[in-house]
């Protein structure tokens, strides 16, 4: 009789985790999405989180009225970087970058003031820094800056001068805090990868010709970036250089490693590439995830109305549920 009703209550148990699929997420992860939806000359932008399933999650998470681009979570989980229009803004593409409170996202600071529309802000692994690119009227290129923000972040009433860095776009801090890998800036002279010493960036290394967003990975063994229908890991000097043949934009590691989530497009799923502007140049593309050894590759995002415009990796532990 005992084994009888043990094996009963081993049966309700597996039936009853089968049921609730993926209801929770038991990943220390989540991404958090930026999309627009609809046809866009009506579309409206919506910000929503997914577990690596592709489950939603309901998690405490500023939205679109409050969430500019490129935004990133503070190592601590308490403050985001984004880059937002600004109100009252000068010309139609005035935008700085703003630092915002994740659980109270009406404290908001603005820590640029800069011509242009400043860019992929990136904390530094301590979170006392943040390096975002903006346009220099003196080269007239784009250009890395390091903006130091512990001031800002303790509330103090200080004001921090930004420090160029280095001629490029889309920077990401190497995990020990020593380097930046980044994007050439505009043009053909300046295109490809480079590795620039935060504490001498007077001699950046260029490690390759691929530059479509490079990003660390977390051990800092290797940098990832898209290039030409493939995604490519290359080591930080330049050397073993692995090619996916997979059509997929702004691959980010996830924050053990293991994963890579990133854009991708109707060469993965049929049902993506639809028209979603009048002239037909914009079109509807998913989230897709994949081990970082390039296979297990998985759509996530549900939607096939919808270009995904950024998204970024977070750990769950640091936000409440609403």
């Amino acid at each position: 009789m005992i084994k009888v009703k043990l094996w009963f209550c081993l049966i309700f148990i597996a039936t009853l985790t089968a049921c609730t699929g993926n209801t929770t997420s038991t990943s220390n992860y989540a991404l958090v999405v930026q999309a627009w939806r609809g046809e866009l000359l009506f579309a409206h932008r919506v910000i929503y989180a997914v577990d690596e399933r592709g489950s939603l999650l309901n998690l405490n998470i500023p939205q679109e009225k409050e969430l500019g681009s490129y935004f990133e979570w503070s190592p601590d989980g308490q403050w985001i970087a984004h880059s937002i229009i600004n109100p009252n803004p000068r010309y139609i593409s005035d935008a700085d970058i703003y630092l915002i409170r994740v659980h109270n996202p009406k404290q908001t600071v603005r820590v640029t003031n800069t011509l242009g529309a400043d860019g992929t802000p990136t904390w530094s692994p301590d979170g006392s820094k943040i390096a975002f690119y903006a346009y220099n009227e003196k080269i007239r290129n784009n250009a890395i800056y390091l903006l130091d923000v512990k001031c800002i972040l303790l509330s103090k009433d200080c004001s921090q001068e930004s420090t160029f860095l280095a001629e490029g776009v889309n920077p990401d801090w190497s995990p020990d805090g020593k380097k930046i890998v980044y994007q050439g800036g505009y043009g053909a002279a300046h295109r490809g990868i480079y590795v620039v010493d935060v504490q001498n960036p007077s001699e950046p290394i260029k490690i390759g010709e691929c530059d479509g967003s490079p990003q660390w990975s977390p051990d800092g063994k290797k940098i990832i970036s898209f290039c030409k229908g493939t995604i490519q890991i290359i080591d930080p000097n330049g050397d073993n250089i692995v090619k996916y043949a997979i059509d997929g934009l702004n691959p980010k590691w996830s924050p053990d490693g293991k994963k890579i989530a990133f854009i991708g497009m109707e060469t993965l799923d049929s049902h993506l590439g639809k028209p979603l502007d009048i002239e037909g140049n914009i079109l509807s593309t998913a989230l897709f995830i994949m081990d970082a050894n390039g296979t297990n590759i998985t759509r996530i995002t549900k939607s096939n109305e919808e270009t995904i415009r950024w998204f970024t990796w977070i750990a769950t532990d640091s936000l409440k549920v609403k």
